[in-house]
């Protein structure tokens, strides 16, 4: 019970083995045991029975789907709770069906143990020559399956019981000489003897037994009894050293062709002139097929099935053996009813092949009349109790052999399979690594490209700078009409190259993915008009007309990008004016599709201009293409206007199409959708935007989603509560030119400077002039100077312990306008930032804005620097200064 108590608890890992419901029968029989003989365990008799029928509901779970294999548990376990609770008769009857369903199914061990209950009930009901009976047939059964030790303890336990009762048996004797071989001198005819004797002489078996045991296994020892009259062999020496020469013979041979050609070959010799033909016949693939033949002429295996065999007799033999599995012996055919087929006379003998109860095959032979005896007979059965095993295990081996080259082609074909596997994984990794250098290769290419074109901004902005700000000097001058002319032709050709150089770096980025886009409310209606507005106005001396055809609502608000979308109209409307020579142009935008939360909007610019063949029409979304190089030399440009409407219409994703007519003008139309805005969001325009961006330093920024330290707050010098001829002004700049423009350009705006030439004398310079008591007020810094760059220059001004130095402001005054400059700017501590070439209007406009200004405390700049790559939606809500907006306006002014 304890070891019952502590395995069950644990029986769900084994739920699938048949042991576990023996677990659950033996500690039934262990719970009703210590009831029947415990007092204690007595007075709790119907828990631990509810315990038992718990048990018993598991084995009748498994009982209901094979009754065969759990039928006798669940009986026995009745049994005893029937006895239990006195219902005597209910238990014996259990016991008889018990004992009748494990004897069906041969199950030995189960006998022994249900003829032992069964004795131990007989004698606690005080039937005690019914317990010797039984208890002696369980004694046997037990002796029968090897267990010796079983047997001793019942005869030990019973002993008293078992040689108080005598009862008569008799025993018939083989009458050659088969008891000299097992028990020489056993020769009387009936015995009486007391239990005592009989006892001692439990178990003990006659070599007739043993040989009826060995050629009908599935017989019980009372039947064989029974039988021995009808089937005592004789068997001598000789026909037992054939036998074990036989077993001896075939128990090696596991290849099934050649054992049954052996066996033949054994079998024909053993019986010599008896036999005229040997025939063994197994199961085939589909039917039963002689698969062995042997005769005086020799022997061979075949594969005939029986069906075609063209001896109608032997056919019929077969058959009839094999359907009902039954020994067919025939002295004479001629005399036999069953298959008079045809009066050729002959013996035949045909005995089924049997391992355990299935049908391996058949022994088939034929020889004269009157050839075999019940001798033959009884010395073949022998030959087939052997050979059935030894057929069952070739037959194993066979279908073993199958699996084993089913297995060897399956593993042939995973280790193929694991090879080409293989193969395409070295292949996958050559691919993901050449994928990762193109990638690599690309980032580099990218990063190089940024750093060229970031260069190129710089040292094309540089000179321009110059240009531009000297024509403006220039213009400032006493001149003459002629001179005017030039200075104006000189600030038009500077004007262009900053054009082309703004049209590259919005291509560059474009091409690389990397256009920052934003969406605010913007009134479409108003946004086209501002565009067509300036334009119309630049071309109103040229005699064309602007004729705009807007059918937009004109409270109409949706969520878009007004630079860019400023930006395709100032493109495709400088074109249009561009080629138009007489005639209009024309602007037109209707709703195409709108719903509840979108609309579709559809624009078109329509001129009546030089117009292109259709054979040019392709090329003009290509950069840096133009119709053909005539084109070029009249009108000028870079080629990039349209490849960028397009790049950015397909970035907004829309699309675009063009229709022209050779010396009729051209029809360029975009389709784009837009998100309407939220009702009571106002409209913000591109100037407004500029606060979040600017448009020429908008390429890539690699500081911009970075985290950095928060720096404490500073008040910056209130320029309102200074006298303008009192504002001192320091001007770092490394470029001799350059320096004298920015010092021409403060001088003219009546302020007082000084320049020096790079970032570490400015530093110097801002110290010096604290300590004699005349500070500068504002800084005009260059970023890249010699010795110390405008960006360290900041830093240590920042963290200087004079707070008057500290304190002071500082603008970048550079020609880096790549995006991430302006935010790197504000990280290192400046105030603000223009773009190089520097207008002198807009350079004089913030000025006059911080000089009417209120102080500011900013508390964290480096915050205000990401804050410049957030979306226009979010950087509206901040109010910068407006001469932020004049500049970006301007810049934008520039880029288109």
């Amino acid at each position: 019970m304890q070891v019952g108590n502590e395995v069950i608890p644990q029986m769900n890992c084994l739920w699938s083995m048949r042991c576990t419901r023996l677990v659950y029968f033996y500690a039934s029989l262990s719970i009703i045991s210590r009831v029947r003989e415990d007092p204690a365990f007595k007075e709790q008799q119907d828990e631990f029975l509810h315990v038992v029928e718990k048990y018993k509901a598991q084995i009748v779970e498994w009982q209901t789907q094979c009754d065969a294999n759990y039928l006798m548990w669940s009986l026995l376990i009745e049994a005893e709770v029937y006895e239990l609770r006195h219902d005597y008769h209910s238990s014996i009857q259990a016991y008889e069906a018990a004992i009748d369903h494990a004897q069906l199914y041969d199950y030995n061990l189960e006998i022994a143990l249900l003829l032992e209950s069964q004795a131990g009930f007989f004698i606690r009901r005080g039937a005690r020559r019914g317990a010797v009976a039984t208890i002696k047939d369980s004694i046997a059964v037990y002796s029968r399956i090897g267990a010796a030790g079983k047997a001793e303890q019942l005869v030990s336990r019973h002993e008293f019981l078992l040689s108080t009762f005598t009862t008569v048996r008799t025993r018939d004797v083989g009458v050659q000489t088969a008891d000299s071989i097992g028990a020489i001198g056993n020769t009387q005819l009936r015995i009486e003897e007391n239990e005592r004797q009989e006892i001692r002489n439990l178990g003990e078996e006659t070599a007739n037994d043993r040989t009826m045991a060995w050629a009908n296994p599935v017989s019980d020892r009372h039947n064989s009894v029974r039988q021995s009259s009808k089937t005592d062999l004789g068997l001598d020496i000789l026909d037992l050293t054939s036998i074990l020469n036989f077993s001896q013979a075939i128990s090696s041979e596991l290849k099934i062709e050649k054992l049954l050609l052996k066996m033949t070959q054994i079998i024909l010799e053993s019986a010599g002139p008896q036999s005229d033909l040997v025939r063994v016949v197994i199961e085939g693939d589909n039917s039963w097929c002689v698969a062995a033949s042997g005769s005086s002429e020799g022997i061979s295996a075949t594969h005939q099935p029986v069906k075609e065999i063209e001896d109608e007799t032997q056919k019929q033999v077969l058959l009839y053996t094999t359907r009902f599995q039954e020994v067919v012996f025939i002295h004479d055919l001629a005399h036999d009813d069953r298959f008079m087929i045809t009066p050729t006379p002959r013996s035949v003998l045909s005995l089924p092949i049997v391992q355990g109860k299935q049908l391996l095959g058949v022994l088939y032979l034929e020889g004269k009349p009157q050839s075999f005896t019940e001798r033959t007979l009884g010395v073949l059965q022998l030959f087939c109790n052997q050979v059935g095993i030894s057929i069952s295990n070739a037959l194993l081996f066979r279908r073993v052999a199958k699996v084993s080259a089913a297995n060897a082609s399956m593993i042939e074909s995973q280790k193929l399979a694991l090879a080409k596997a293989r193969e395409a994984e070295i292949k996958a990794k050559k691919a993901e690594a050449k994928a990762i250098e193109n990638v690599r290769l690309k980032e580099e290419a990218a990063r190089v490209k940024s750093i060229f074109l970031a260069n190129v901004s710089h040292e094309l902005r540089t000179p321009l700078n110059g240009v531009i700000g000297m024509s403006e000097l220039l213009k400032g001058t006493a001149l003459n009409t002629e001179q005017i002319d030039y200075a104006n032709s000189i600030r038009v050709c500077a004007d262009t190259l900053l054009t082309v150089i703004n049209d590259i770096l919005d291509f560059s980025k474009l091409e690389a993915g990397k256009m920052k886009l934003y969406s605010v409310p913007l009134n479409l209606r108003k946004t086209i008009t501002e565009v067509v507005r300036a334009l119309s106005y630049s071309n109103l001396g040229r005699g064309l007309e602007t004729i705009e055809e807007l059918d937009l609502h004109p409270s109409l608000l949706v969520l878009g990008d007004p630079v860019r979308l400023h930006q395709i109209f100032m493109n495709l409307l400088s074109n249009s004016y561009k080629f138009t020579s007489k005639g209009s142009v024309t602007i037109r935008a209707k709703t195409t599709r709108e719903d509840q939360t979108s609309i579709e909007l559809t624009c078109s610019v329509t001129d009546t201009g030089i117009g292109i063949s259709q054979e040019q029409v392709t090329r003009l979304f290509k950069p840096f293409s133009q119709a053909d190089s005539s084109t070029q030399r009249s009108y000028g440009g870079s080629g990039l206007g349209l490849s960028i409407c397009k790049a950015l219409i397909k970035v907004l994703n829309g699309k675009i199409s063009l229709e022209s007519q050779l010396g009729f003008g051209t029809t360029v139309s975009f389709t784009i959708s837009f998100l309407k805005a939220a009702e009571g969001e106002t409209s913000i325009d591109a100037e407004a935007v500029g606060n979040g961006f600017d448009a020429l330093a908008t390429w890539t920024s690699d500081t911009a989603n970075q985290s950095y330290p928060q720096s404490s707050p500073l008040t910056f010098v209130d320029l309102s509560k200074i006298s303008r001829d009192q504002l001192h002004i320091c001007i770092a700049e490394d470029n001799p030119i350059n320096q004298k423009i920015a010092v021409s350009f403060v001088t003219k705006f009546g302020f007082k400077s000084k320049a020096y030439s790079d970032g570490l004398q400015a530093v110097e310079a801002l110290r010096r002039a604290s300590k004699e008591n005349y500070p500068f007020h504002l800084v005009l810094m260059d970023c890249q100077m010699p010795v110390l760059d405008g960006y360290d220059a900041t830093r240590l001004i920042r963290k200087d312990e004079d707070p008057v130095v500290r304190s002071v402001l500082i603008v970048a005054m550079t020609a880096s306008a790549i995006q991430g400059d302006k935010e790197k700017c504000l990280e290192a501590g400046m105030n603000d930032y223009l773009a190089k070439p520097v207008r002198a209007n807009i350079l004089k406009s913030m000025l006059e804005e911080y000089l009417s200004q209120s102080p500011k405390l900013i508390n964290d700049l480096p915050q205000t620097a990401l804050n410049a790559t957030k979306p226009a939606s979010n950087a509206a809500k901040n109010n910068r200064s407006q001469e932020d907006r004049k500049t970006s306006m301007s810049a934008l002014g520039e880029e288109g």
